[in-house]
């Protein structure tokens, strides 16, 4: 699965889904990032299935 974080023009950062599902919104792209590695770390810990691990972030 894809996730995508959007920069809007006054510098919030809005973390989604691939298929456009707004899971949040931040102040900026750097807390977006954050949150998103932290999620990421946390899912890869508790799975085993190889499939699961590939998430892709993109920047649009």
């Amino acid at each position: 699965m894809q996730y995508l974080i959007k920069e809007w023009p006054n510098k919030m950062a809005t973390l989604m889904t691939e298929d456009g599902v707004v899971l949040w919104t931040f102040n900026n792209v750097k807390e977006a990032e954050k949150v998103w590695c932290d999620w990421r770390s946390l899912k890869e810990q508790k799975t085993n299935n190889a499939q699961d691990k590939t998430i892709d972030l993109i920047y649009y």
